[in-house]
């Protein structure tokens, strides 16, 4: 029986058809993705808890002869308590200190208005800003903003039950990620099923080493923050250094509007105290990003800082505020599939 020749315009037809079906697919998924974003978010952050979970049950699984469900439930409880004294602690100072920054913070709006009327310049931004807050661009002013400051706390019923969602959902994929694993993978065709299970294993491993990373670099920044405004005499220097750490979670956007605070009370003294506060906070960041980033990035995994606002860009203008909260780990995510799947590169991050 004579054997059918394949013509190589064939070949070249049947792979292109395959690239339109997989460019397709992929516009289908962002569109799917675009119109049901509040739940993938959700989603992705209640996988953020079950990574960070197995983070600190995983050594513990390790070192005791625990079982998987009891380091977890001993890593669940360390958490908790970790939170409970960090509140016992500090957390009657830092709600104190954030009632202060609420009371002195509109005042030092005020002053900085005033100081900025006095130059050209400066009134033309505040006649924009007035301008912008007019047509409705901007809802809340800076003012309004600073004001508000100490009342972050109260966080809305939606916000909360989102959140309770989250944590939720986060423990149940800790405390059976395999069978959600499992899952998965069965949406999958059978010849593609191991590539995905070793890009879920690598997706995993990174998101636990940029956890860690950036819990490392929050705790730093901090506590370095809360330091350097103490020594500057500054009010509230614990709240300004957990608006600091909190901050670092959003890198690059999150030091500025970090900065925003500590230089309004700056502005309640003096101009040589804004110098160096000014001074400071860049000190404080050119020490992050020369020093104790490339400390933590020797064992963990890092995204390039252009890639990382680029990532804060678009993840915002597509999924909102969590989308910017969310930029960087969506963005290791994003270099992983990309790096397996595009680039075909096996990569062994540890585990």
């Amino acid at each position: 029986m004579p054997v059918r020749k394949v013509s190589p315009d064939a070949d070249d037809l049947r792979l292109y058809l395959k690239k339109v079906l997989i460019t397709v697919g992929v516009l289908i998924l962002a569109l799917i993705l675009l119109r049901w974003r509040q739940v993938f978010l959700l989603a992705f952050g209640a996988v953020m808890i079950a990574v960070m979970l197995r983070a600190v049950a995983n050594p513990i699984a390790r070192r005791t002869p625990l079982n998987p469900a009891g380091s977890l439930a001993v890593a669940g409880v360390l958490v908790l308590a970790l939170v409970a004294l960090a509140v016992w602690f500090v957390g009657a100072e830092v709600a104190a200190q954030f009632d202060q920054l609420s009371q002195i913070l509109p005042k030092a709006w005020g002053a900085t208005q005033d100081y900025l009327a006095r130059f050209g310049a400066g009134q033309w931004l505040l006649d924009r800003l007035q301008e912008a807050r007019a047509d409705h661009r901007v809802a809340p002013s800076l003012g309004t903003v600073a004001g508000h400051a100490a009342r972050i706390t109260r966080i809305s019923l939606d916000v909360l039950a989102d959140l309770a969602l989250v944590i939720i959902a986060g423990i149940y994929f800790a405390v059976q990620p395999e069978l959600y694993r499992r899952g998965l993978l069965r949406l999958f065709p059978d010849g593609s099923r191991n590539r995905i299970s070793d890009a879920m294993e690598e997706i995993a491993t990174s998101l636990r080493k940029w956890l860690i990373g950036t819990g490392i670099a929050m705790l730093g920044m901090g506590v370095l923050v809360a330091a350097g405004t103490a020594l500057l005499g500054l009010p509230a220097p614990l709240a300004l250094g957990l608006v600091a750490g909190l901050a670092e979670f959003v890198p690059i956007l999150g030091a500025i509007i970090s900065a925003i605070p500590g230089l309004l009370l700056a502005g309640t003294r003096d101009g040589q105290t804004v110098i160096w506060t000014l001074v400071f906070y860049l000190a404080a960041h050119q020490f992050e990003g020369e020093v104790l980033i490339p400390l933590i990035q020797r064992r963990v995994v890092s995204v390039p800082p252009a890639l990382t606002l680029f990532s804060v860009l678009a993840f915002g203008l597509l999924f909102g505020p969590l989308g910017v909260i969310l930029a960087t780990p969506l963005a290791v995510v994003l270099l992983v599939l990309i790096r397996r799947f595009y680039l075909h590169e096996d990569v062994d991050v540890g585990r």
